[in-house]
Order: C-alpha cells, then sequence, then structure tokens
C-alpha cells in the first residue's frame, strides 16, 4: 500500500506541477481574455462531472470489493460501462445545442467574438464527455489497486494533452488550436485506459464492446449508486455554482482571477487525495469483511496527520498569497488582482479537504445519506447567497458565502461520521486537537516567516524556499506539539506495515 500512497502522490504532484508550469505559460501566449475562457471550460466540465451518475464511485468500490467474483466485476463493468456511454452520450449531444445560447445570453465577453466561443465551446464539450469515460476507466484501475498503472497514465495524459500543446500555441497562438489538441489527447488515452483496465481485470487486452444491461447489476448497486449521484449533483453545484454566478453577473476577467486563487489553493485536496486514494480500497475491504475495530482504528490514526498536512499548507497560503501569485505567474500586477481572493478560497478548501478521509469511510459502508442531506441544506444558502454577495460586493462577496458554507458543514460531517462508525475520538480531540491547534500553530509559523521574507531580496526563487520551509516548520512542530509518543510509535510502525505491503 505504501508504494500505492507513493504512486498517488506521484501522480498528484504531477498535477500540482502542471497548475504551475502550464498555467503561466497559457496566459503568456495566450492573454488573459483566453485564460478566462478556458477558466469558464472549467466551469463547464464540473458540470459535467454531474453526468458521472455514481457509475464510477460504484464501479471503484464494488471492484474493491473481496465478496465479489471475477464474473461478477466483468458483468458490472459491462453493464455499467454501456449505461456510462448511453449517459454522456445523450448528455454531451444536448448540451452541444446550446452553446451559441450560453455564449450570446450567459457570457459577459469583451474582446473574443460570440460565434468563437461557441465553437470552443463544442470542442469543450466532446473533450469533457471522453475525460468522463476515461475517468471511469481510471476509477476502475483503482479499484482493483492498479493505482500504480492509473498514475502512470494520467501523468503521461497530463504530459501530452496540457504540456505538449504549449509547443502548439508557441508556434501559433489559437485558443482553438489549443482546444482542439486537448480533446484529441483525451480520446487517444480514453482508448489506451480502456485496454489497460480489460487486461487487468481479465487478464488478456481488447477493445471489443458489445451493448450490455443486466437488471441485477442495478439491483444490486441502486442505493449506493442512487446515493452517490445525488452526492454528484449536488457537489457539483455547490462547487461550481459560484463560478457560475461569477460568470453571468460580472466580467469574464473576474471569473480569471477567482478561478487563479481557486486553482492554487486546489493544491491542498490534491495533497489529501493521494492518501485518500491509497487508502479507499484498504477501508472497503475492512468494512467489507466486518473487521470495524481495524478500520476505526487506521482512521484514527491517520487523521491527525492529515489535519497538521492540511492546516499546514492552508495556512502558509494564508500568509503569503500574494508572493505564492506572484511567484506562479511572474505577474505583480495579476498576482495583486488575484490574492484578495485567495486567502478566504485556501481557508475553504482546507476545511473541506478535511471531509475526505471520513467521506472514505462513509463510502466503504456505502452510507451516503448524510452527504446528500448536508448538500441539499446547503444549496438554501449557496443559490441565494452566491447571487446576493456577487451582486453587491463582487466575487470577493462570493468567496465569503463559499468559506462559510464549507466550514460549517465540515463541522458537522466529520463529527457526526465519527460518531456513526464508533471512531474512538473525543470531541475535544476532534475539534482541538485535530482542528484549531493546528490551525493556531501553523498560523503562528507562517506570520514569523513573514517578517523574515520583508528583509529578504524581492526574488522568486529565494521567496518559494522561504515559504517551503514555513510549510516544513509548521507541520514539523505541529506533530511535536500535538501527536503523543504512543501515536508517533503506532504511525511509525503503520508506515513500515505499508512498506512491506
Amino acid at each position: 500500500m505504501f508504494k500505492d500512497i507513493a504512486a498517488n502522490f506521484i501522480g498528484r504532484f504531477w498535477s500540482i506541477l502542471s497548475n504551475f508550469l502550464f498555467i503561466p505559460l497559457y496566459i503568456k501566449f495566450l492573454g488573459f481574455d483566453s485564460y478566462s475562457i478556458i477558466s469558464f471550460s472549467l466551469v463547464i466540465a464540473g458540470l459535467m462531472a454531474m453526468l458521472d451518475a455514481g457509475l464510477t464511485a460504484t464501479l471503484s468500490r464494488e471492484f474493491a470489493r473481496l465478496d465479489v467474483t471475477v464474473n461478477e466485476k466483468i458483468n458490472l463493468f459491462k453493464t455499467l460501462e454501456t449505461s456510462y456511454f448511453i449517459i454522456c452520450g445523450l448528455c454531451t449531444f444536448s448540451v452541444l445545442i446550446f452553446t451559441s445560447n450560453i455564449a450570446r445570453s450567459w457570457l459577459n465577453l469583451n474582446t473574443i467574438e460570440v460565434e468563437k466561443v461557441s465553437f470552443f465551446l463544442k470542442i469543450v464539450i466532446v473533450d469533457f464527455g471522453f475525460q468522463l469515460i476515461m475517468r471511469f476507466y481510471l476509477g476502475g484501475l483503482l479499484g482493483l489497486q492498479k493505482q500504480v498503472t492509473a498514475n502512470i497514465y494520467q501523468v503521461i495524459w497530463g504530459v501530452v494533452r496540457n504540456g505538449l500543446v504549449l509547443i502548439v500555441i508557441l508556434i501559433l497562438p489559437s485558443l482553438k488550436l489549443f482546444f482542439m489538441w486537448q480533446a484529441v489527447s483525451t480520446v487517444f488515452f480514453t482508448i489506451l485506459i480502456r485496454f489497460a483496465l480489460m487486461g487487468s481485470l481479465t487478464g488478456y487486452y481488447k477493445y471489443y464492446y458489445r451493448p450490455t444491461i443486466d437488471i441485477l447489476v442495478f439491483k444490486k448497486v441502486w442505493r449506493f449508486t442512487g446515493g452517490m449521484l445525488l452526492i454528484s449533483l449536488v457537489a457539483c453545484l455547490n462547487t461550481q455554482m459560484d463560478k457560475i454566478v461569477i460568470s453571468k453577473l460580472l466580467p469574464i476577467k473576474s471569473l480569471g482571477y477567482y478561478t487563479l486563487g481557486i486553482t492554487l489553493s486546489m493544491g491542498i485536496i490534491t495533497i489529501v487525495n493521494p492518501i485518500s486514494t491509497a487508502l479507499l480500497p484498504r477501508f472497503t475491504a475492512l468494512y467489507s469483511e466486518k473487521k470495524n475495530f481495524e478500520a476505526a482504528n487506521l482512521y484514527s490514526k491517520i487523521s491527525l496527520f492529515v489535519s497538521i498536512l492540511i492546516f499546514s499548507i492552508m495556512s502558509n497560503m494564508i500568509v503569503f498569497s500574494r508572493e505564492l501569485l506572484w511567484i506562479w505567474t511572474g505577474d505583480k500586477e495579476l498576482s495583486q488582482m488575484a490574492s484578495v481572493y485567495l486567502p478566504i478560497i485556501a481557508f475553504a478548501m482546507g476545511m473541506l479537504s478535511l471531509q475526505i478521509m471520513a467521506f472514505n469511510v462513509c463510502v466503504a459502508n456505502g452510507y451516503t445519506k448524510l452527504n446528500n442531506l448536508l448538500g441539499l441544506l446547503s444549496l438554501f444558502v449557496t443559490i441565494p447567497g452566491y447571487w446576493f454577495a456577487t451582486r453587491y460586493f463582487g466575487a470577493i462577496g462570493t468567496a465569503y458565502v463559499f468559506c462559510f458554507v464549507q466550514s460549517l458543514t465540515t463541522l458537522f460531517y466529520v463529527y457526526y461520521v465519527n460518531k456513526k462508525f464508533s471512531i474512538a475520538q473525543s470531541l475535544s480531540s476532534l475539534y482541538f486537537n485535530q482542528m484549531l491547534f493546528p490551525l493556531i500553530l501553523s498560523l503562528l509559523v507562517a506570520f514569523l516567516f513573514s517578517f523574515i521574507s520583508n528583509q529578504i531580496p524581492n526574488n522568486r526563487i529565494i521567496t518559494l524556499f522561504l515559504i517551503g520551509l514555513s510549510t516544513f516548520f509548521a507541520a514539523v512542530i505541529s506533530v511535536l506539539v500535538l501527536v503523543d509518543k504512543n501515536q508517533k510509535k503506532n504511525i511509525y510502525s503503520f508506515i513500515l506495515n505499508f512498506k512491506k505491503k
């Protein structure tokens, strides 16, 4: 399992690194107006994620179960794959019809023609339709615990799709070529990853496809799939509604600035996801074998360290927001415009990240009720809240609403999951040791280092090194102060066991 975590870290590290490397170059070669269109394309991608319908999570969970035979898994795959093709095909075609109306009536465009934007959106929709199918196959590989293979494909796809496109736009700066290159790359890798999944599942590689629908499969998994579908729908609305409202009420450039803050702060979730992805099959296997105590013990061992990691990164994003954006983009004016959003969004993303491990426990148990309830309730705040805050306070108001909802949801969600699944953590341990104290310690360390940064030369490399040092010391000091000797010994033996596996 240690190599799975390492592979996931490499995959997620590449995701972070590619953002740092490529987005500033996209802005440089294509211009910030074009990047704002790219930002809106990501909103569409987020909304299209609703088409997943819970099928990827269902496939991954069923493939990870030890009480399901290979033949049952093959039949499950064929049925879910056929369903996926039908859903993605119909919905993608339906959305393609409305691209002209979206470009003309929704976006506040200044420098790019409506017809061009409509054409770009058509390419984007096809691209993200295939991305959904590709991630469905990747979910199967992850469920089979082929996490090294899955991450190798993701990294290579990222290099080809997001890296090599730089050569294209360097020779001919064109947003049309940018989107077309990305779409073709996604189609190609979708085919490759299906080959890899079939090989891992059946022992032989083929791309032969026969439409299959087995009603018995849906009877078996409909509760979990339906719950995950509702989670997906609500999550997409909750995570994309802020950007949807900004794109409607404010100039498209405002969305670009806001998205820079979102993209950078997503690094927090990206750091936690490798641990979560590697542990989910383990949680699923333990709960499927009724080893609830071992599963709860595993959660307790890892959750404090995940919290320390989250708050160490988040605090430095809050304190060094302008510096990080400047290091990233190399543009002081751009970093100044986007830095007002980053501290608020980073705090929200940090709180959201705290839900990830608890969510794993819920998924491993097939429990989705709580996510659906909280998600639906939060819509009563976000839908009117984003509209009111954006209209009267601009994008900064949107950021505050997003932060408030994520923070409040996290406080309740993590507590309830700990209580429901009998995870032996007291209320004080949960809220103080895992949230308040790591936050205070990390902020103190970051503020101390901020005084040092004011005395150093105006150099991006030196500043980045200092922020990295601040993050490292925040994590180390938090571990020394908050983790007792027994926990340190347990986690050390835990890591050794992972390495052996």
